[in-house]
Order: C-alpha cells, then structure tokens, then sequence
C-alpha cells in the first residue's frame, strides 16, 4: 500500500429482507383457508390454531365473501360486533362452523359507525335474522334487505338508544329513567349501595 493512498473503507450494504406472503400450513384449515383465498382474492385470510381460521373481508364484498365461504362452511353460529369508538368503525364478526370439515371461522370486516349498514345474510342463513336484528337494537347497525329490523329485546322506550355502544352513558340514562331515586351508585365513585 502507497502511504499517500488512503485505506479502503468496506462499504457495509444492509440487506433488506423480502417481505414474503404469508405462508399457510400444509393442514386441513391451511388447504381450505388456501381454496377460498383462491376464488377471493380480496380477502385476508390466516390460520389461527387447529380447526381455527379467520378471514378479513372489505364491507363492500361481505356479501359475496359469506355466499362463497357457505359452501364449506354450512352453519352461522354468531354475529358479535365490536365498538372500535377511537377509529370510529364496527367490527362485526361472523362466526361460522364447517360440519364437514369440523373448522370454525371467524370472518371480520369493518364499517363506519355513522350511518352503519351491510347487507343482511338472511338468505344465506335463516338464523342471521336473530343476531342482525340484536346487533341493530344494542349497535344500530342496519341489515339492507331485513324486514323484522324493529323493538326486539328492549323496551320501546330503550329502543333506538343502542346501549352496546361504547359512549352510551348507562348511568345518566339510569338517572333519566328511575329518577334521583336512583341511589344504587355514590358520584364519588367510593360507594356502591346495592
């Protein structure tokens, strides 16, 4: 080495890894998790455990992803929402069980909480009725295309209140409804009467 050349500095590249797809097991929830992803594209789908799946479908394609996957799954077991208040939106949950393929499926998809609709699965599911109509009583959720969206559960003075929602204020509407008799619970938070 000449003493006026200066020494190489190794130029350290980083490698960057590939983000890959997500792999799905060679199982029997991978290989149907894999067929329905096959004929749905827009949906996210993964295998939680064994003879658990879960799927992420957009609000828009719901309807049709539920129509698709009834073919594997022949059962509905649950509608459940859940309250998403920061990010303003509904996740509602789709519980469906395959008999004959002894998996259980969780399809979420995510809607706005103003002005909140999806199509209802009725046709696909007669026993969706039940769970539309309590998710539209306690969320205010409308199902397009139920006909039996109405006072179910509440009281008609509790309908259209949708007390599921997380910014609704059980005790103010406790205290509008029984009155200041209401002496079950201390401001204070310090005393439970019961």
């Amino acid at each position: 080495m000449d003493m006026n050349e200066k020494p190489k500095v190794e130029e350290k590249v980083q490698e960057v890894p590939e983000v890959e797809a997500q792999q799905l097991p060679e199982t029997k929830e991978g290989k149907l998790v894999a067929e329905i992803l096959r004929k749905a594209p827009y949906a996210e789908g993964s295998v939680r455990r064994a003879r658990r799946v879960e799927f992420k479908v957009p609000a828009d394609r719901i309807k049709e992803f539920l129509e698709l996957t009834s073919e594997k799954f022949e059962m509905l077991m649950q509608i459940s929402v859940v309250d998403w208040i920061k990010e303003g939106e509904f996740e509602l949950v789709y519980q469906l069980w395959s008999v004959s393929e002894s998996v259980h499926a969780f399809v979420k998809t995510r809607i706005p909480r103003e002005n909140a609709k999806l199509p209802t699965v009725m046709d696909i599911w007669p026993v969706a009725e039940t769970y539309e109509r309590e998710a539209h009583e306690f969320f205010g959720i409308i199902f397009e295309g139920n006909p039996r969206l109405g006072p179910f559960i509440l009281e008609p003075r509790e309908y259209e209140k949708h007390p599921l929602r997380k910014d609704f204020n059980t005790l103010a509407y406790a205290k509008t409804i029984y009155g200041e008799d209401f002496d079950r619970y201390d401001e204070s938070k310090t005393n439970y009467v019961i």
